[in-house]
Protein backbone atom coordinates (compact mmCIF):
# COMPACT_ATOMS: atom_id res chain seq x y z
CA UNK A 1 0.00 0.00 0.00
CA UNK A 2 1.38 3.01 -0.92
CA UNK A 3 2.61 5.81 1.70
CA UNK A 4 0.08 8.37 2.07
CA UNK A 5 0.81 11.78 1.66
CA UNK A 6 -0.11 14.40 4.37
CA UNK A 7 -2.56 16.62 3.20
CA UNK A 8 -1.86 20.37 4.02
CA UNK A 9 -4.44 23.61 3.65
CA UNK A 10 -4.52 23.64 0.15
CA UNK A 11 -4.57 20.74 -0.46
CA UNK A 12 -2.04 16.92 -1.06
CA UNK A 13 1.61 17.87 -1.32
CA UNK A 14 2.69 16.79 -5.21
CA UNK A 15 6.16 15.30 -6.27
CA UNK A 16 7.38 18.08 -8.75
CA UNK A 17 9.69 15.53 -10.26
CA UNK A 18 6.63 13.10 -11.02
CA UNK A 19 3.71 14.85 -12.28
CA UNK A 20 1.26 14.02 -14.44
CA UNK A 21 -1.22 16.15 -16.46
CA UNK A 22 -3.49 13.77 -17.68
CA UNK A 23 -3.73 9.74 -17.82
CA UNK A 24 -5.90 6.83 -18.40
CA UNK A 25 -4.01 5.02 -16.12
CA UNK A 26 -5.03 6.78 -12.32
CA UNK A 27 -2.02 4.18 -11.49
CA UNK A 28 0.78 5.79 -13.46
CA UNK A 29 2.26 9.23 -12.58
CA UNK A 30 1.64 10.95 -9.21
CA UNK A 31 -2.31 12.32 -9.11
CA UNK A 32 -3.44 13.64 -6.06
CA UNK A 33 -2.92 10.88 -3.77
CA UNK A 34 -6.56 10.73 -1.91
CA UNK A 35 -7.42 7.80 -0.02
CA UNK A 36 -11.31 7.02 -0.27
CA UNK A 37 -11.44 4.51 2.34
CA UNK A 38 -13.78 6.08 4.69
CA UNK A 39 -16.17 6.35 1.71
CA UNK A 40 -19.31 4.34 2.29
CA UNK A 41 -19.44 3.03 -1.17
CA UNK A 42 -15.54 2.46 -1.33
CA UNK A 43 -14.38 -0.88 -2.97
CA UNK A 44 -11.02 -1.91 -2.59
CA UNK A 45 -8.44 -2.96 -5.33
CA UNK A 46 -6.88 -6.53 -5.60
CA UNK A 47 -3.64 -4.46 -3.90
CA UNK A 48 -5.57 -3.28 -1.40
CA UNK A 49 -7.88 -6.06 -0.78
CA UNK A 50 -7.41 -6.82 3.12
CA UNK A 51 -8.25 -10.34 4.32
CA UNK A 52 -11.00 -12.77 3.63
CA UNK A 53 -12.52 -11.35 6.22
CA UNK A 54 -13.73 -8.43 4.29
CA UNK A 55 -14.69 -10.04 0.98
CA UNK A 56 -17.70 -11.56 2.07
CA UNK A 57 -18.48 -7.71 2.70
CA UNK A 58 -16.76 -6.74 -0.85
CA UNK A 59 -19.28 -9.72 -2.69
CA UNK A 60 -22.19 -8.71 -1.21
CA UNK A 61 -21.86 -4.99 -2.14
CA UNK A 62 -21.02 -5.76 -5.69
CA UNK A 63 -23.96 -8.18 -5.62
CA UNK A 64 -26.26 -5.60 -4.57
CA UNK A 65 -24.87 -3.22 -7.36
CA UNK A 66 -25.48 -5.81 -9.82
CA UNK A 67 -29.13 -6.35 -8.97
CA UNK A 68 -29.55 -2.51 -8.98
CA UNK A 69 -28.45 -2.57 -12.19
CA UNK A 70 -30.90 -5.08 -13.71
CA UNK A 71 -33.53 -3.44 -12.15
CA UNK A 72 -32.42 -0.33 -13.99
CA UNK A 73 -32.55 -1.32 -17.20
CA UNK A 74 -35.73 -2.96 -16.88
CA UNK A 75 -37.47 0.42 -15.76
CA UNK A 76 -35.47 2.05 -18.94
CA UNK A 77 -36.82 -0.60 -20.89
CA UNK A 78 -40.65 -0.22 -19.73
CA UNK A 79 -40.20 3.18 -19.58
CA UNK A 80 -39.21 3.33 -23.62
CA UNK A 81 -42.28 1.35 -24.58
CA UNK A 82 -44.55 3.28 -22.59
CA UNK A 83 -46.67 6.34 -23.81
CA UNK A 84 -45.48 10.04 -23.21
CA UNK A 85 -47.60 10.18 -20.17
CA UNK A 86 -44.88 10.02 -17.51
CA UNK A 87 -42.73 12.29 -19.58
CA UNK A 88 -45.39 15.04 -19.57
CA UNK A 89 -45.95 14.38 -16.29
CA UNK A 90 -42.75 15.90 -15.39
CA UNK A 91 -42.86 18.81 -17.63
CA UNK A 92 -43.99 22.22 -16.72
CA UNK A 93 -47.64 23.16 -17.42
CA UNK A 94 -46.35 25.53 -20.54
CA UNK A 95 -44.32 22.68 -22.26
CA UNK A 96 -46.62 19.87 -21.26
CA UNK A 97 -49.59 21.92 -23.38
CA UNK A 98 -46.98 22.79 -26.47
CA UNK A 99 -46.32 18.24 -26.03
CA UNK A 100 -50.41 17.44 -26.37
CA UNK A 101 -50.50 20.58 -28.92
CA UNK A 102 -48.14 19.03 -31.17
CA UNK A 103 -49.52 15.52 -30.45
CA UNK A 104 -52.77 16.61 -31.16
CA UNK A 105 -52.05 18.55 -34.67
CA UNK A 106 -50.21 15.41 -35.91
CA UNK A 107 -53.19 13.50 -35.23
CA UNK A 108 -56.16 15.17 -36.14
CA UNK A 109 -56.20 15.88 -40.19
CA UNK A 110 -57.03 20.16 -40.76
CA UNK A 111 -60.63 18.82 -42.38
CA UNK A 112 -61.44 18.49 -38.78
CA UNK A 113 -58.99 21.10 -37.37
CA UNK A 114 -61.29 23.71 -39.61
CA UNK A 115 -64.33 22.10 -37.84
CA UNK A 116 -63.50 22.78 -34.68
CA UNK A 117 -62.60 26.49 -36.12
CA UNK A 118 -65.93 27.26 -37.00
CA UNK A 119 -67.63 25.85 -33.55
CA UNK A 120 -65.07 28.43 -31.94
CA UNK A 121 -65.73 30.95 -34.42
CA UNK A 122 -69.56 30.60 -33.88
CA UNK A 123 -69.69 30.97 -30.31
CA UNK A 124 -66.61 33.79 -29.80
CA UNK A 125 -66.34 35.49 -32.57
CA UNK A 126 -63.23 35.38 -35.47
CA UNK A 127 -61.94 38.21 -33.24
CA UNK A 128 -59.29 37.76 -31.47
CA UNK A 129 -59.46 34.14 -31.95
CA UNK A 130 -58.18 33.99 -35.25
CA UNK A 131 -55.31 36.10 -34.84
CA UNK A 132 -53.79 34.36 -31.74
CA UNK A 133 -54.52 30.44 -33.38
CA UNK A 134 -52.42 32.01 -36.04
CA UNK A 135 -49.69 31.97 -34.22
CA UNK A 136 -49.66 28.54 -32.94
CA UNK A 137 -48.07 26.96 -36.05
CA UNK A 138 -48.09 26.66 -39.49
CA UNK A 139 -50.78 24.35 -39.96
CA UNK A 140 -53.28 26.61 -37.73
CA UNK A 141 -51.79 29.84 -39.72
CA UNK A 142 -53.17 28.17 -42.73
CA UNK A 143 -56.60 27.11 -41.13
CA UNK A 144 -56.88 30.82 -39.77
CA UNK A 145 -56.42 32.40 -43.32
CA UNK A 146 -59.60 30.22 -44.40
CA UNK A 147 -61.89 32.85 -46.15
CA UNK A 148 -64.60 30.34 -44.61
CA UNK A 149 -64.10 31.60 -41.05
CA UNK A 150 -64.18 35.75 -41.59
CA UNK A 151 -67.93 35.55 -42.30
CA UNK A 152 -68.89 37.15 -39.65
CA UNK A 153 -66.54 39.67 -38.50
CA UNK A 154 -67.04 42.17 -35.92
CA UNK A 155 -63.67 44.92 -35.96
CA UNK A 156 -65.60 47.11 -33.50
CA UNK A 157 -64.04 46.29 -30.20
CA UNK A 158 -60.69 47.42 -31.09
CA UNK A 159 -58.83 44.38 -31.58
CA UNK A 160 -57.11 45.90 -34.47
CA UNK A 161 -56.13 49.60 -35.86
CA UNK A 162 -58.50 51.01 -37.61
CA UNK A 163 -57.12 52.80 -40.21
CA UNK A 164 -57.06 52.19 -44.16
CA UNK A 165 -54.25 50.25 -44.34
CA UNK A 166 -55.90 47.66 -42.15
CA UNK A 167 -59.45 47.28 -43.78
CA UNK A 168 -57.48 47.40 -47.41
CA UNK A 169 -55.83 44.10 -46.32
CA UNK A 170 -58.29 42.32 -44.78
CA UNK A 171 -60.30 42.84 -47.72
CA UNK A 172 -57.83 41.79 -50.03
CA UNK A 173 -56.50 38.31 -47.98
CA UNK A 174 -59.41 37.36 -45.68
CA UNK A 175 -62.93 39.24 -46.42
CA UNK A 176 -63.71 37.13 -49.71
CA UNK A 177 -66.37 35.20 -48.14
CA UNK A 178 -67.14 37.89 -45.48
CA UNK A 179 -71.01 38.14 -45.02
CA UNK A 180 -71.21 40.25 -41.85
CA UNK A 181 -69.17 43.40 -41.08
CA UNK A 182 -69.22 45.94 -38.31
CA UNK A 183 -66.52 49.01 -38.63
CA UNK A 184 -68.27 50.32 -36.19
CA UNK A 185 -66.41 53.61 -34.26
CA UNK A 186 -64.49 53.85 -37.37
CA UNK A 187 -63.66 57.46 -37.31
CA UNK A 188 -60.61 57.63 -39.72
CA UNK A 189 -62.16 55.33 -42.45
CA UNK A 190 -62.58 56.47 -45.78
CA UNK A 191 -63.90 55.96 -49.06
CA UNK A 192 -60.96 54.69 -50.40
CA UNK A 193 -60.56 51.51 -48.22
CA UNK A 194 -64.99 50.94 -48.52
CA UNK A 195 -64.10 51.14 -52.38
CA UNK A 196 -61.68 48.71 -52.10
CA UNK A 197 -64.17 46.80 -49.98
CA UNK A 198 -66.75 46.64 -52.10
CA UNK A 199 -65.14 44.93 -54.70
CA UNK A 200 -63.47 42.60 -52.76
CA UNK A 201 -66.45 41.56 -51.05
CA UNK A 202 -69.29 41.01 -53.28
CA UNK A 203 -71.21 38.54 -50.62
CA UNK A 204 -72.01 41.03 -48.55
CA UNK A 205 -74.89 41.43 -46.27
CA UNK A 206 -74.88 43.47 -43.26
CA UNK A 207 -72.30 46.10 -42.72
CA UNK A 208 -72.81 48.58 -39.93
CA UNK A 209 -70.66 52.35 -40.06
CA UNK A 210 -72.25 54.06 -37.39
CA UNK A 211 -70.12 56.68 -36.44
CA UNK A 212 -67.63 56.76 -39.57
CA UNK A 213 -67.49 60.52 -39.86
CA UNK A 214 -65.29 60.69 -42.94
CA UNK A 215 -67.64 58.73 -45.27
CA UNK A 216 -69.45 60.23 -48.21
CA UNK A 217 -71.99 59.47 -50.52
CA UNK A 218 -69.51 58.57 -52.76
CA UNK A 219 -68.25 55.70 -50.61
CA UNK A 220 -71.91 54.48 -49.78
CA UNK A 221 -73.13 54.59 -53.31
CA UNK A 222 -69.68 52.29 -54.45
CA UNK A 223 -70.82 49.94 -51.79
CA UNK A 224 -74.42 49.60 -52.64
CA UNK A 225 -73.82 49.50 -56.61
CA UNK A 226 -71.39 46.82 -56.16
CA UNK A 227 -72.63 44.54 -52.88
CA UNK A 228 -76.56 44.01 -54.06
CA UNK A 229 -77.37 41.90 -51.50
CA UNK A 230 -76.79 43.72 -48.61
CA UNK A 231 -79.75 43.48 -46.38
CA UNK A 232 -78.79 45.29 -43.12
CA UNK A 233 -76.94 48.49 -43.37
CA UNK A 234 -76.37 50.88 -40.52
CA UNK A 235 -75.62 54.56 -41.22
CA UNK A 236 -76.36 56.53 -37.47
CA UNK A 237 -74.32 59.06 -36.87
CA UNK A 238 -72.47 59.70 -39.87
CA UNK A 239 -72.27 62.62 -41.58
CA UNK A 240 -74.94 64.58 -43.63
CA UNK A 241 -73.25 63.80 -46.80
CA UNK A 242 -73.48 60.05 -46.40
CA UNK A 243 -77.29 60.51 -45.39
CA UNK A 244 -77.88 62.86 -48.34
CA UNK A 245 -81.43 62.81 -49.91
CA UNK A 246 -79.94 61.27 -52.98
CA UNK A 247 -77.47 58.81 -51.23
CA UNK A 248 -80.75 57.46 -49.49
CA UNK A 249 -82.74 57.37 -52.21
CA UNK A 250 -79.75 55.22 -54.05
CA UNK A 251 -79.63 53.55 -51.91
CA UNK A 252 -83.21 51.89 -51.46
CA UNK A 253 -84.13 52.14 -55.10
CA UNK A 254 -80.40 49.73 -55.98
CA UNK A 255 -81.28 47.49 -52.68
CA UNK A 256 -84.71 47.24 -53.10
CA UNK A 257 -86.24 44.09 -52.15
CA UNK A 258 -83.73 42.82 -49.99
CA UNK A 259 -82.72 45.66 -47.93
CA UNK A 260 -84.75 44.53 -44.22
CA UNK A 261 -83.07 46.57 -41.74
CA UNK A 262 -82.02 50.37 -41.94
CA UNK A 263 -80.60 52.56 -39.47
CA UNK A 264 -80.04 55.87 -39.93
CA UNK A 265 -80.40 57.54 -36.88
CA UNK A 266 -78.49 60.04 -34.98
CA UNK A 267 -78.62 62.26 -38.20
CA UNK A 268 -79.20 65.58 -39.97
CA UNK A 269 -81.77 64.18 -41.97
CA UNK A 270 -82.97 66.80 -44.70
CA UNK A 271 -86.06 66.32 -46.91
CA UNK A 272 -86.71 63.07 -45.41
CA UNK A 273 -90.58 63.34 -46.56
CA UNK A 274 -89.47 62.48 -49.89
CA UNK A 275 -86.95 59.99 -49.26
CA UNK A 276 -90.10 57.87 -47.23
CA UNK A 277 -91.66 58.00 -49.96
CA UNK A 278 -89.02 56.24 -52.17
CA UNK A 279 -88.45 53.33 -49.11
CA UNK A 280 -92.25 52.74 -49.16
CA UNK A 281 -92.36 52.56 -52.84
CA UNK A 282 -88.93 50.35 -52.82
CA UNK A 283 -88.73 47.97 -49.81
CA UNK A 284 -91.65 45.80 -49.80
CA UNK A 285 -89.43 43.93 -47.03
CA UNK A 286 -88.49 46.27 -44.64
CA UNK A 287 -88.55 44.95 -41.35
CA UNK A 288 -86.38 47.36 -38.97
CA UNK A 289 -86.81 51.18 -39.43
CA UNK A 290 -84.64 53.31 -37.06
CA UNK A 291 -84.59 56.70 -37.07
CA UNK A 292 -84.68 57.86 -33.62
CA UNK A 293 -82.37 61.10 -32.55
CA UNK A 294 -82.51 62.33 -35.98
CA UNK A 295 -82.59 66.20 -37.30
CA UNK A 296 -85.39 67.31 -39.50
CA UNK A 297 -85.30 70.50 -41.50
CA UNK A 298 -88.87 71.03 -40.79
CA UNK A 299 -90.42 71.17 -36.96
CA UNK A 300 -92.60 68.24 -37.72
CA UNK A 301 -92.46 65.04 -40.34
CA UNK A 302 -96.16 64.18 -41.48
CA UNK A 303 -96.03 60.23 -41.84
CA UNK A 304 -98.71 58.56 -43.39
CA UNK A 305 -99.63 55.63 -40.92
CA UNK A 306 -101.70 54.02 -43.50
CA UNK A 307 -100.04 54.36 -46.49
CA UNK A 308 -96.52 52.95 -44.34
CA UNK A 309 -98.38 49.83 -43.43
CA UNK A 310 -99.49 49.10 -46.96
CA UNK A 311 -96.53 49.39 -48.69
CA UNK A 312 -93.71 47.81 -45.42
CA UNK A 313 -96.64 45.61 -43.89
CA UNK A 314 -93.61 42.89 -42.70
CA UNK A 315 -92.56 45.84 -40.21
CA UNK A 316 -91.47 44.60 -37.14
CA UNK A 317 -89.12 47.06 -35.21
CA UNK A 318 -89.90 50.48 -35.50
CA UNK A 319 -87.62 53.29 -33.65
CA UNK A 320 -88.36 57.12 -33.82
CA UNK A 321 -86.99 58.06 -30.33
CA UNK A 322 -86.60 61.36 -30.04
CA UNK A 323 -87.77 62.29 -33.62
CA UNK A 324 -90.45 65.10 -34.58
CA UNK A 325 -93.30 63.12 -35.98
CA UNK A 326 -96.86 63.30 -35.96
CA UNK A 327 -99.18 61.47 -37.70
CA UNK A 328 -101.07 63.09 -41.01
CA UNK A 329 -104.87 63.55 -41.70
CA UNK A 330 -106.72 60.21 -43.78
CA UNK A 331 -110.48 59.49 -43.84
CA UNK A 332 -111.80 57.35 -41.87
CA UNK A 333 -112.45 54.69 -45.26
CA UNK A 334 -107.92 54.87 -45.30
CA UNK A 335 -107.99 54.11 -41.78
CA UNK A 336 -110.37 51.31 -41.71
CA UNK A 337 -108.73 49.17 -44.70
CA UNK A 338 -105.51 49.78 -43.39
CA UNK A 339 -103.92 46.28 -42.75
CA UNK A 340 -101.94 48.11 -40.43
CA UNK A 341 -98.62 46.29 -38.91
CA UNK A 342 -99.53 42.69 -38.18
CA UNK A 343 -95.91 41.49 -37.16
CA UNK A 344 -94.64 44.37 -35.56
CA UNK A 345 -92.90 43.40 -32.34
CA UNK A 346 -90.72 46.57 -31.26
CA UNK A 347 -92.28 49.72 -30.90
CA UNK A 348 -90.16 53.36 -29.06
CA UNK A 349 -92.04 56.19 -29.43
CA UNK A 350 -89.74 57.52 -26.20
CA UNK A 351 -89.43 61.70 -25.92
CA UNK A 352 -86.59 63.21 -24.06
CA UNK A 353 -88.04 65.57 -21.48
CA UNK A 354 -84.86 67.77 -21.20
CA UNK A 355 -84.82 71.18 -23.49
CA UNK A 356 -86.76 71.91 -26.46
CA UNK A 357 -88.02 68.24 -26.98
CA UNK A 358 -90.13 68.53 -23.88
CA UNK A 359 -93.25 69.67 -25.77
CA UNK A 360 -92.83 66.06 -27.85
CA UNK A 361 -95.16 63.36 -27.98
CA UNK A 362 -97.56 61.19 -29.55
CA UNK A 363 -101.37 61.53 -28.78
CA UNK A 364 -103.82 58.53 -28.44
CA UNK A 365 -104.61 58.73 -32.03
CA UNK A 366 -101.16 58.44 -33.73
CA UNK A 367 -101.05 55.10 -31.33
CA UNK A 368 -103.51 53.59 -32.08
CA UNK A 369 -103.30 54.10 -35.63
CA UNK A 370 -99.86 52.48 -35.45
CA UNK A 371 -101.08 49.65 -33.44
CA UNK A 372 -104.03 48.46 -35.22
CA UNK A 373 -103.57 45.28 -35.24
CA UNK A 374 -100.14 43.91 -33.59
CA UNK A 375 -100.87 41.39 -31.99
CA UNK A 376 -97.79 39.84 -31.56
CA UNK A 377 -96.18 43.65 -29.92
CA UNK A 378 -93.57 42.80 -27.44
CA UNK A 379 -92.09 46.10 -26.44
CA UNK A 380 -94.13 49.21 -26.02
CA UNK A 381 -91.57 52.69 -25.08
CA UNK A 382 -93.35 55.37 -24.28
CA UNK A 383 -91.10 57.49 -21.82
CA UNK A 384 -92.21 61.15 -21.59
CA UNK A 385 -94.71 61.04 -23.80
CA UNK A 386 -96.99 63.74 -22.38
CA UNK A 387 -100.54 63.36 -24.42
CA UNK A 388 -101.31 59.52 -23.99
CA UNK A 389 -104.15 58.43 -21.99
CA UNK A 390 -104.85 54.62 -20.52
CA UNK A 391 -107.54 54.31 -23.01
CA UNK A 392 -105.42 53.97 -25.94
CA UNK A 393 -103.69 51.32 -24.18
CA UNK A 394 -106.55 49.28 -22.92
CA UNK A 395 -107.82 49.14 -26.22
CA UNK A 396 -104.56 47.81 -28.18
CA UNK A 397 -105.10 44.23 -29.60
CA UNK A 398 -101.28 43.49 -28.21
CA UNK A 399 -101.97 40.23 -26.32
CA UNK A 400 -98.60 39.32 -25.21
CA UNK A 401 -96.94 42.60 -24.18
CA UNK A 402 -93.30 41.78 -22.45
CA UNK A 403 -91.47 45.48 -21.72
CA UNK A 404 -93.78 48.26 -21.07
CA UNK A 405 -91.76 51.76 -20.53
CA UNK A 406 -93.85 54.90 -18.86
CA UNK A 407 -91.07 56.58 -17.54
CA UNK A 408 -92.88 60.33 -16.86
CA UNK A 409 -95.57 59.33 -18.84
CA UNK A 410 -99.13 61.13 -18.80
CA UNK A 411 -100.92 57.72 -18.29
CA UNK A 412 -99.76 57.29 -15.00
CA UNK A 413 -102.02 60.37 -13.85
CA UNK A 414 -105.34 58.36 -14.37
CA UNK A 415 -106.86 56.17 -12.18
CA UNK A 416 -107.93 53.42 -14.25
CA UNK A 417 -103.96 52.87 -14.47
CA UNK A 418 -103.95 49.24 -13.02
CA UNK A 419 -106.29 48.22 -15.99
CA UNK A 420 -103.47 48.33 -18.32
CA UNK A 421 -101.72 46.40 -15.66
CA UNK A 422 -104.22 43.88 -15.37
CA UNK A 423 -104.62 43.57 -18.79
CA UNK A 424 -101.00 41.99 -19.50
CA UNK A 425 -100.06 40.73 -15.92
CA UNK A 426 -99.86 37.65 -17.10
CA UNK A 427 -97.05 38.76 -19.28
CA UNK A 428 -95.54 41.83 -18.17
CA UNK A 429 -91.67 40.61 -16.78
CA UNK A 430 -90.15 44.46 -17.39
CA UNK A 431 -91.89 47.30 -16.02
CA UNK A 432 -90.69 50.99 -16.26
CA UNK A 433 -92.42 53.80 -13.77
CA UNK A 434 -89.90 55.49 -12.60
CA UNK A 435 -90.09 59.25 -12.11
CA UNK A 436 -93.64 59.68 -11.55
CA UNK A 437 -96.31 61.38 -9.84
CA UNK A 438 -99.70 60.36 -8.65
CA UNK A 439 -98.65 57.92 -5.65
CA UNK A 440 -102.54 56.60 -5.12
CA UNK A 441 -102.92 55.57 -8.90
CA UNK A 442 -98.96 54.27 -8.66
CA UNK A 443 -99.93 52.20 -5.61
CA UNK A 444 -102.75 50.21 -7.49
CA UNK A 445 -101.10 49.57 -10.87
CA UNK A 446 -98.28 48.32 -8.65
CA UNK A 447 -100.11 46.27 -6.44
CA UNK A 448 -101.90 45.22 -9.82
CA UNK A 449 -98.79 43.97 -11.13
CA UNK A 450 -98.31 41.64 -8.50
CA UNK A 451 -101.83 40.53 -7.32
CA UNK A 452 -103.71 37.86 -9.40
CA UNK A 453 -104.68 34.02 -9.70
CA UNK A 454 -100.94 32.90 -10.94
CA UNK A 455 -97.66 34.00 -9.86
CA UNK A 456 -96.37 37.15 -11.65
CA UNK A 457 -93.56 37.02 -14.21
CA UNK A 458 -92.59 40.23 -13.38
CA UNK A 459 -88.42 40.09 -13.52
CA UNK A 460 -87.76 43.86 -13.77
CA UNK A 461 -89.23 46.94 -11.91
CA UNK A 462 -88.16 50.06 -12.06
CA UNK A 463 -90.00 52.79 -9.54
CA UNK A 464 -87.50 55.14 -8.89
CA UNK A 465 -88.30 58.52 -7.93
CA UNK A 466 -91.84 57.86 -7.24
CA UNK A 467 -93.99 57.89 -3.80
CA UNK A 468 -95.09 54.83 -4.08
CA UNK A 469 -95.66 52.83 -0.42
CA UNK A 470 -94.89 50.02 1.55
CA UNK A 471 -97.55 47.63 0.76
CA UNK A 472 -97.29 47.49 -3.02
CA UNK A 473 -93.67 46.62 -2.50
CA UNK A 474 -94.34 44.08 -0.03
CA UNK A 475 -96.92 42.68 -2.49
CA UNK A 476 -94.56 42.58 -5.87
CA UNK A 477 -91.89 40.76 -3.47
CA UNK A 478 -93.93 38.23 -1.94
CA UNK A 479 -96.09 37.19 -5.39
CA UNK A 480 -93.47 37.93 -7.74
CA UNK A 481 -91.43 34.58 -7.35
CA UNK A 482 -88.88 35.52 -10.67
CA UNK A 483 -88.21 39.10 -9.39
CA UNK A 484 -84.31 39.68 -9.88
CA UNK A 485 -84.07 43.38 -10.27
CA UNK A 486 -85.71 46.37 -8.62
CA UNK A 487 -85.21 50.22 -8.46
CA UNK A 488 -86.31 51.84 -5.07
CA UNK A 489 -83.68 54.34 -5.31
CA UNK A 490 -85.49 58.29 -4.28
CA UNK A 491 -88.61 56.76 -3.17
CA UNK A 492 -89.58 58.92 -0.47
CA UNK A 493 -92.39 56.74 0.59
CA UNK A 494 -89.84 53.75 1.79
CA UNK A 495 -87.98 53.64 4.70
CA UNK A 496 -84.47 54.93 4.58
CA UNK A 497 -81.50 52.07 3.54
CA UNK A 498 -83.62 50.74 1.24
CA UNK A 499 -83.90 53.51 -1.09
CA UNK A 500 -81.43 52.48 -3.49
CA UNK A 501 -81.15 49.20 -6.91
CA UNK A 502 -81.38 45.41 -5.74
CA UNK A 503 -80.12 43.61 -8.56
CA UNK A 504 -79.41 39.82 -8.40
CA UNK A 505 -81.49 36.72 -6.69
CA UNK A 506 -79.37 36.85 -3.01
CA UNK A 507 -80.14 40.84 -2.87
CA UNK A 508 -83.84 40.54 -3.10
CA UNK A 509 -84.42 38.02 -0.93
CA UNK A 510 -82.38 39.74 1.64
CA UNK A 511 -84.07 42.70 1.13
CA UNK A 512 -87.58 40.85 0.78
CA UNK A 513 -86.85 39.28 4.57
CA UNK A 514 -86.13 42.88 5.72
CA UNK A 515 -89.86 43.59 5.02
CA UNK A 516 -90.80 40.79 6.57
CA UNK A 517 -89.44 41.29 10.09
CA UNK A 518 -91.23 44.85 10.23
CA UNK A 519 -94.78 45.36 10.25
CA UNK A 520 -96.39 48.10 8.04
CA UNK A 521 -97.00 50.59 10.76
CA UNK A 522 -93.42 50.01 11.98
CA UNK A 523 -91.91 50.68 8.43
CA UNK A 524 -94.48 54.06 8.04
CA UNK A 525 -92.82 55.62 11.05
CA UNK A 526 -89.64 54.61 9.51
CA UNK A 527 -90.50 56.50 6.45
CA UNK A 528 -89.52 60.03 5.92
Amino acid sequence: MPRKTERGILGYKKDPKNQVLFSFNPRDGDECPTSDSEDSDYLPSDEERPSSSNSKNTTRKQASRSNHGNKTGKRKSHDQSDTRAKKVARLSQNEASLVLTSDFQGRLPPEVWLKIFKMVVYSDGALPFLCRAAKVCCMWRELAENPLLWDTVDLSYGWIKSQDQTLIYLANQRLSQCQTLSLSMWKNLTNQAVKVLSEKCPLLKSINLSYCKKLTSEGITALVNNCCDIEDIDLSFTSNDAVSVSCLKNLVQKLGGNLRHLTIGGNTLKGFPTFLTTLMNSCPSLETLDVSNAVFSADFVSLNIEAFQAHCSKLRVLRLTNSKFRASYVSQRLKAESPGFPQLEQVSLAVSTSGLNSSLGFDDDFLSRLLKSSVELRLLDLRGCTNLSTTSLQHLPVTHLVQLHLSQSSVTKYADLDMVFKKWRHSLTHVDLSWNSFPENLDKGVAALAEGDQPSPLEHLNIAGTSVGVTPVKLVLELCPKLTFINLTSCRSLPRGVKREFSGKKKIDKLKKEFEEVSDSELDSLSD
